[in-house]
């Protein structure tokens, strides 16, 4: 139920908040996280280093992924979004279809921890997961 309730909530306050601030923004669905990262990275020209420890996950997530449940499309989002250093069940989530559109958004470094203050003060289960910086479009891990 906790879970349904997470992943049908309106998102409208959480993207009225983000969307004057933000560089970029996507809510995370089929291409599952790295998908829409990537997809950042290419129209912005940057490249992402992702913090996996802190990017939030659904109770249970990380037990089924270390068994070897996958997403029929997980192979395809792999390949059109390989992440550098992404290890174990962690790894393997950011290419999971099923996240039901949390938000993704690009913010000004010295804004960032602000904003995650106040969107975790509205009930989201925000997190600064990593930073986009110069580079050739490409995802890694930290």
């Amino acid at each position: 139920a906790r879970l349904f309730q997470s992943m049908t909530r309106a998102q409208g306050d959480a993207a009225a908040l983000l969307a004057p601030l933000a560089h970029a923004m996507t809510d995370v669905t089929g291409f599952g996280l790295a998908g829409h990262l990537m997809a950042i990275c290419k129209a912005s020209g940057l490249a992402a280093t992702l913090d996996l420890e802190a990017i939030p996950t659904y109770r249970g997530a990380l037990e089924l992924a270390q068994a070897g449940h996958r997403s029929t499309i997980y192979p395809a989002n792999l390949a059109a979004a390989p992440v550098e250093g992404a290890a174990g069940p962690r790894g393997v989530l950011l290419h999971d279809p099923q996240t039901a559109g949390g938000l993704l958004a690009a913010l000004p470094a010295d804004q960032a921890d602000a904003i995650v203050g106040q969107l975790r003060a509205m009930g989201y289960e925000a997190a600064r997961i990593g930073e986009l910086a110069a580079g050739a479009p490409a995802i890694s891990c930290r």
